[in-house]
């Protein structure tokens, strides 16, 4: 986790930089497994020539997005004896996927998405372009064996949800661990104290602490944490996976803070940060120095605060006797962030601009954009030559989104200080113009069109981030409950449609968003989980080297709560209040 965004930072140190990338362990991977980011696309289905700006002296071009699957495993491999996760009923070596993350980062307009994927998910597993049996989604490396694990791991996502996977990064217990200490441990802070006594967490106090490496792996495993309160330890949160994920996903944060802190943005950060990084992944064949120094250019400035995290909607189900989790129909509206195709037109303000002179026709272009769901206004101007949709870097995923009905394919002009009311993108329909499409050009089509109208990134300093977009829908009912004045983190959750949602944050640094899209699926504590009657008696294999922890049950009879109100809110990130200095 640490590995893929925080060696971004550190690649101004170009000859450390490239010893530590050539030291690093590769994977083979089977030709067709991973998405080719530059493979050849037509703008126009074929029928005219790409064209491509002139980038400026200085400048490199922005570069594709890409996805990264971030595995965590639970090899305890090289772990000491008195280690907490090296107690396990396996051998050390036999890995399972603990983490499963897709962090998508866009060059281009400086934005990375994050999502974890819970490893109970149940699926098809794939292998070699075939199904070969439905599994827990963890177990996808035990399916492809030592050498074809990861591929094998993305093969499954991209063939069940499909998501391109450009590159993957692999990291172990001991490799974490050794990553933490590096650092110098990360700060953290508890409102009382925690313990999780299946995981190891033990923290006696409340207020400051400095998480070191097994420390830290402990607080990212704990799924059944327990917090001291009124002289009894009380369950934290509903214990279950979703929780989990979301810890993860803030330590990623705290870790990201505290690797600045330490001097990972600057050319004089020391070699063992960046050795550390190198000396405890393994990456795929495919990532190369060069994205990693054009995304570390592109990222220099970015703040971990501007990471944008989703929660992934999840149903409780059974097969075999065994507790499984599928994921909800809406769980598409968050996968669509890391495909590109988040917006909707409905979402999307058109002020259509007519300088194609006098034309003869049916239906205005009011009409047709309307008829695919665009708010439309319209006006008319002098004859221009060329259509073209001008955009903020802000709307650019709007302007792409609008690009994919018009033909041919517009010229972009994206700036952030257009004449354009906020949220508006501008269609000026040139001489060129010839339809509306009735079936819209492809994503990656249109995307690798306007693609080359963003500014460049300097090759010296890269620019600064754009603000970001988020989700939001008027229509869910959503209480969000902080103990102190939240900061720009944002999470979107997206659940089902009509549900009243009540999202407590311990954390003061962050701010929830939640998108309601379908009827609520996700039960309360105290009750059983529904589960779905099979004939099935099989035991998944996961489960044999792993057993699944229910959701919902508690783990022993005198730690129960008495009612619903004794439960303690869920931790959800360890950074310290506003005003609290670790």
């Amino acid at each position: 986790m640490l590995f893929a965004i925080g060696m971004l930072y550190s690649a101004a140190r170009l000859n450390s930089f490239e010893e530590a990338i050539g030291s690093i362990v590769r994977i083979d991977v089977p030709a067709g497994v991973l998405a080719d980011p530059l493979a050849p696309v037509s703008s126009d289905n074929g029928t005219s020539t790409r064209e491509r700006p002139t980038v400026k002296a200085g400048e490199t071009p922005p570069g594709p997005a890409l996805n990264f699957l971030i595995i965590g495993t639970d090899s305890a491999v090289g772990l000491d004896d008195d280690d907490p996760a090296a107690h396990r009923d396996r051998t050390a070596s036999v890995a399972l996927a603990d983490v499963i993350m897709l962090l998508r980062l866009d060059p281009g307009v400086r934005r990375a998405s994050l999502v974890s994927v819970p490893r109970d998910v149940y699926v098809p597993i794939w292998r070699g372009g075939l199904p070969v049996r439905e599994e827990k989604i963890a177990s996808s490396l035990l399916v492809g064996g030592m050498e074809q694990g990861a591929p094998t791991l993305v093969e499954t996502i991209t063939n069940n949800f499909e998501i391109p996977i450009h590159n993957f990064v692999v990291l172990d217990f001991y490799g974490f661990e050794q990553v933490v200490d590096e650092l110098g441990g990360v700060s953290a802070w508890f409102p009382y104290p925690v313990r999780d006594t299946g995981s190891g967490l033990n923290e006696p106090y409340g207020g400051c602490t400095l998480l070191k490496g097994q420390e830290a792996l402990a607080f990212v495993r704990s799924r059944k944490m327990e917090g001291f309160v009124e002289g009894r330890w009380r369950r934290v949160g509903v214990w279950n996976d979703l929780e989990r994920n979301q810890r993860q996903q803030s330590f990623m944060l705290m870790a990201m803070e505290r690797a600045i802190d330490k001097g990972a943005r600057s050319v004089i950060v020391r070699n063992d940060l960046i050795e550390a990084g190198a000396a405890t992944v393994v990456l795929d064949d495919r990532l190369t120095l060069r994205t990693l120094l054009d995304l570390g250019r592109a990222f220099s400035s970015f703040r971990p605060d501007d990471l944008d995290r989703y929660v992934l909607p999840v149903i409780d189900d059974s097969v075999g006797g065994s507790s499984v989790l599928r994921l909800d129909d809406s769980a598409d509206r968050v996968f669509d962030v890391f495909r590109g195709t988040a917006l909707e037109p409905e979402e999307v303000r058109v002020s259509v601009v007519d300088s194609r002179g006098v034309v003869d026709e049916p239906v205005p272009p009011t009409v047709r954009l309307g008829y695919y769901g665009f708010a439309v206004d319209m006006r008319t101007a002098p004859v221009v030559a060329r259509t073209t949709i001008r955009a903020t870097i802000d709307s650019y995923e709007a302007a792409v989104l609008l690009g994919r009905f018009i033909q041919p394919a517009p010229v972009f002009n994206f700036g952030e200080h257009l004449d354009l009311d906020a949220g508006t993108v501008e269609l000026r329909m040139g001489v060129d113009f010839i339809e509306f499409l009735a079936e819209q050009r492809t994503f990656e089509a249109t995307d690798a069109v306007a693609r080359d109208y963003l500014p460049g990134v300097l090759i010296e300093q890269a620019s600064k981030p754009t603000p970001r977009r988020a989700l939001q829908d008027e229509d869910s009912t959503t209480t969000t409950t902080s103990i102190s004045t939240p900061t720009t983190t944002t999470t979107a959750t997206l659940v089902p449609e009509g549900s009243t949602i009540i999202t407590t944050t311990l954390s003061p640094e962050e701010t929830t968003t939640t998108l309601a899209l379908d009827e609520p699926k996700t039960l309360p504590p105290d009750e059983s989980t529904t589960t779905l009657e099979s004939a099935e008696t099989t035991t998944t294999l996961v489960d044999e080297l792993l057993p699944a922890e229910p959701t919902t049950t508690l783990a022993t009879e005198e730690l129960a709560p008495e009612p619903d109100t004794y439960n303690l809110s869920p931790i959800l990130d360890a950074r310290p209040p506003a005003g609290v200095k670790c």
